[in-house]
């Protein structure tokens, strides 16, 4: 049996399990063929839609195999190629039981995850750092949830010690938290935010950026070193009503980013993953409207964009735990060996966000596409870079002077 076959038909329901392996030994469908319907069955199951055994009537398998193949593919196809529609997806997410642990776990770096062979993208060889392990929110597309007991949120014991021995890599200028977890979803109630202070403190020159999807405000009671930025990733209301559960509103990630600019920190946005749905262009235009309402470009250090990026192993997990969400009723094209939204989705996407900002903002704001094609720059942003290490340079200098003006 090909590899991953067993475990998906296991992950079926009994009756749509029994429909579609008799209906793969009536019509003698390969084995290859039964995996791509046990997938489509999988797919159609989290999306909400008919299934399989719904889809194909008896008349169209008295016509045989091919008949019944082909009325699959064509209703897939149709599903992935339009945009989602929310409207009639209401998911029923599970609430999530977790307990916060301190225990003895390591401190280390670690390198962003992008394909930065053969510089498939453009990737800004970002340095990671995490002090804590696991995240309390649900969000559909996440592949964190995987990585560690999904029960148990890991808080380092001696965090800040650890961290304020850590040798420093050579060459490193700009850390990143939150690929383990959500930088500030716990707030300081375990001191990380004093540890990341600290270091912050002793290491004026690298850029310390924590990444979120709080609506927490209570953390910028006091004035935190220049050098340690505050980044929110937004989305459209409908994505993160629908797909980024137990996560804050973006009216309220807006008021936490609010809270962190008026104690004196420089702010950043992420708007990642961009979906394709219907009613993104008015969304997304909405996400830069509570923006550039709220924040002049000389508050901003960053704004990005990317999309729906996925691995194989993802992929697998998703269909395996079978919950509600749409994030892949989309065309899955392969990309730098991961999967994502063909080259033409993606052009659109980005050229239609980055033309709401005004040209005050495209000016004096750093803004850069995540894990993307070189191609895509150009007509997205108006610039391009020749390799990765043009576009770190050139970020880094944006993410230098800005602190430095910033800076009483």
């Amino acid at each position: 049996m090909l590899k991953g076959t067993e475990e998906l038909i296991k992950a079926l329901p009994y009756v749509e399990r029994e429909y579609i392996t008799g209906l793969g030994d009536r019509l003698g469908f390969t084995e290859s063929t039964l995996l791509e319907v046990v997938k489509d069955e999988l797919d159609l199951r989290m999306w909400g839609k008919r299934s399989v055994r719904e889809m194909i009537t008896p008349e169209d398998e008295a016509k045989g195999r091919g008949a019944c193949i082909a009325k699959i593919r064509k209703q897939m196809e149709k599903l992935r190629k339009d945009p989602i529609d929310y409207s009639d997806f209401l998911p029923s997410y599970p609430s999530r039981k977790h307990e916060v642990v301190i225990e003895e776990h390591p401190i280390g770096f670690g390198k962003c995850p992008c394909p930065v062979d053969g510089e498939k993208t453009r990737c800004c060889k970002l340095t990671t750092l995490d002090l804590v392990m696991q995240c309390a929110f649900s969000c559909s597309y996440c592949s964190v949830r995987s990585f560690y007991d999904e029960r148990k949120i890991i808080v380092p014991e001696n965090a800040k010690e650890k961290l304020l021995s850590l040798e420093i890599p050579e060459n490193v200028w700009h850390i990143g938290t939150g690929q383990a977890s959500d930088s500030l979803f716990l707030g300081n109630d375990y001191e990380s935010l004093d540890a990341l202070e600290e270091f912050a403190k002793l290491h004026p020159e690298i850029v310390i950026e924590l990444k979120s999807k709080s609506g927490r405000c209570d953390v910028f009671d006091h004035k935190y070193p220049g050098n340690m930025v505050f980044t929110w990733s937004l989305n459209g209301e409908t994505v993160i009503r629908k797909e980024e559960h137990l996560t804050a509103l973006l009216g309220k990630r807006i008021e936490a980013a609010k809270a962190a600019s008026e104690s004196g920190s420089l702010v950043g946005f992420h708007i990642h993953p961009m979906v394709n749905y219907k009613g993104w262009e008015d969304e997304y235009r909405d996400v830069v409207g509570k923006i550039t309402s709220t924040f002049p470009p000389s508050r901003i250090l960053m704004i990005s964009a990317g999309t729906l990026v996925f691995t194989k192993e993802v992929i697998k997990t998703m269909r395996c735990e079978g919950n509600p969400t749409r994030v892949l009723e989309m065309e899955l094209t392969k990309s730098a060996g991961k999967y994502t939204y063909p080259l033409d989705v993606r052009r659109k996407l980005y050229t239609t966000l980055f033309s709401y900002f005004p040209k005050e903002y495209r000016d004096n704001v750093f803004m850069y596409l995540c894990l993307e094609d070189p191609s895509l720059w150009l007509p997205a942003l108006g610039r391009e870079y020749k390799n990765d290490s043009e576009f770190e340079s050139d970020m880094k200098k944006h993410y230098m002077e800005k602190i430095t003006s910033s800076s009483p």
